[in-house]
């Protein structure tokens, strides 16, 4: 303790100390530190050395308990000063707010002197002596004005402790899976956390013409029983629509109340966005204060925040279903693909082999480039079910020896070189197979037997990514978008289902895909650029 100052100084000697002790208060940290400072302060600065703090019980129990007290009052309780209780008269100090002599005209038998002040709102300031004289009005008046600091000095912890519990409640709003359970998670934080016994969340109505009440606490049940709907006319369907809070000290006054006779007295209206209404009330009018009112739209943020989260994920899993049944009907029209489709192709195949044993006709040939067209179209309507699903896991996948693997593949002349320091990429790397394989098909397709094609990476510190490009006769600037679109194709044998392939296995990592030119260097040609990220390299 730093206060300076002397219990024998003139009074405002004493009112000097006092107001350079409030600065300690304002910065303790907890009730227990901050009521042995009002002690010391009331023992060395006014002269009291019988001084005690009495706090309300944190346990939910009736009465004030001891707090902070000096020796000499752990001396005369033999160290267990007393819990005062409703009907003493020191509990009705803190009922009533007005303060109490000790030894005074009214309680001559008193065998101390001193008094017993008011904590607004916490608890009691009890300031005693054994002396007769010190506690005149100017010292009454002193000891009030510590105990008005006190309490101003724990409605700050007060807010700080309900401000850290609502950020550590916020955790379980966040993760409440659906609408519902952020109402329910809201009504019980907001009982828990700030002592709103009677409180509710109302959401607006899939007709958007009511409010209903989603989640409500047990108390609310318990005065109302059913609780109703709020129609356009009531105070909550006003702050809904108006998006501005309301805090009444008696709603009976209120001329948007639905029931003159309600139960309830005060009450908050905080709007929860476009989602609904949080409300707060008491039985006692009056019953809510600025401080209050500011917690509440805090909370009620973060209701909002949470609500609005619920709903965005709610449209993912909607979204989801919906990829599941689209992926459903994919792997229906795969099976027809590949076997109502494959199994007359082959049948045909079959038969035009025996054909050609006994008849000798140019237009065989044509049957036969006509079958391997179909199949080559059924290969990739499979190719194209299956780029329509999300990749699995991705993994860091080496480019070079992708490509190396992938080129053996294909059939025809020409040549594959990969650029050194191509490095790596995060990918599925069955599905990055794939786009090489039809990558370097239409390559095939375009240019011919005699292709050269080269990959490399990207050359953009603004984005990362790699590219693969041939020396074919490239692709017309009016085309570049067209010809990822299933079904475009400019080669008599093409399918046109190549390059819509390659986008959508693009697309299903995160990728983007463009077709360009080829640097002269490379021979010119078409040039097409997977870009996997912006600001990064590939590894």
């Amino acid at each position: 303790m730093t206060t300076g100052g002397a219990a024998g100084g003139g009074v405002d000697d004493r009112l000097h100390s006092l107001y350079a002790a409030t600065r300690e208060l304002m910065t303790a940290t907890s009730r227990e530190s901050l009521s042995a400072v009002v002690v010391d302060v009331s023992e060395r600065v006014l002269g009291y050395p019988l001084t005690g703090v009495h706090l309300r019980a944190t346990d939910g129990d009736e009465g004030l308990v001891p707090v902070a007290y000096p020796g000499a009052v752990r001396e005369r309780f033999d160290d267990d000063p007393p819990t005062y209780t409703p009907g003493d008269r020191v509990y009705e100090v803190y009922e009533r707010e007005e303060s109490l002599r000790l030894g005074g005209p009214d309680h001559p038998d008193d065998p101390d002197r001193g008094v017993v002040v008011p904590i607004p709102g916490h608890g009691v300031l009890i300031a005693g002596t054994e002396r007769a004289e010190g506690s005149g009005d100017g010292s009454l008046r002193l000891v009030e004005l510590l105990a008005e600091n006190t309490g101003v000095a724990l409605d700050r912890l007060e807010r700080e402790a309900r401000v850290n519990e609502l950020h550590e409640a916020t955790r379980e709003l966040m993760e409440a899976r659906d609408a519902a359970a952020v109402a329910a998670a809201a009504t019980n934080t907001a009982h828990e956390v700030l002592d709103l016994r009677l409180n509710a969340v109302y959401l607006r109505s899939t007709d958007a013409d009511r409010l209903v009440p989603v989640s409500v606490t047990g108390e609310v049940r318990g005065l109302y029983g059913e609780v109703p709907t709020l129609g356009r006319d009531s105070i909550g369907w006003h702050v809904y629509e108006t998006g501005e809070p309301a805090c009444h000290d008696d709603v009976r006054e209120s001329p948007r109340v639905a029931d003159a006779d309600t139960p309830v007295r005060a009450g908050m209206a905080i709007p929860l966005g476009d989602h609904g209404v949080f409300f707060a009330a008491s039985e006692r009018a009056g019953r809510f204060d600025d401080t209050d009112l500011a917690l509440a739209r805090l909370f009620a943020d973060t209701v909002e925040a949470a609500l609005d989260r619920a709903e965005r994920e709610e449209l993912v899993r909607r979204r989801e279903r919906q990829l599941a049944r689209q992926n459903e009907r994919l792997d229906e029209f795969a099976s027809v693909v590949s076997h109502d489709l494959r199994n007359p192709l082959n049948v045909a195949q079959g038969r035009l082999e025996l054909l050609g044993d006994h008849v000798d006709s140019p237009h065989l040939d044509h049957m036969e480039t006509a079958h391997e067209r179909m199949e080559a179209l059924i290969d990739d309507l499979l190719a194209l079910a299956r780029t329509g699903r999300s990749v699995g896991e991705t993994e860091p996948v080496a480019l070079a020896s992708t490509v190396t693997s992938v080129w053996r593949t294909i059939d025809g002349g020409g040549t594959v070189s990969v650029a050194d320091g191509v490095g790596t990429v995060e990918a599925d790397a069955s599905r990055l197979q794939e786009l090489f394989e039809n990558l370097f098909r239409n390559a095939v397709e375009h240019a011919g037997d005699g292709v050269a094609v080269t990959v490399g990476r990207l050359d953009d510190p603004a984005r990362s990514g790699f590219y693969v490009a041939d020396d074919g006769p490239g692709v017309p600037p009016t085309d570049r978008d067209r010809v990822f679109e299933r079904g475009h194709t400019t080669a008599e044998d093409g399918t046109g289902f190549g390059l819509a392939i390659v986008a959508e296995i693009a697309d299903a990592h995160g990728w983007d895909v463009r077709a360009t030119d080829a640097a002269p260097r490379n021979g010119g040609g078409a040039r097409f650029e997977i870009v996997t990220g912006e600001g990064e390299r590939t590894s």
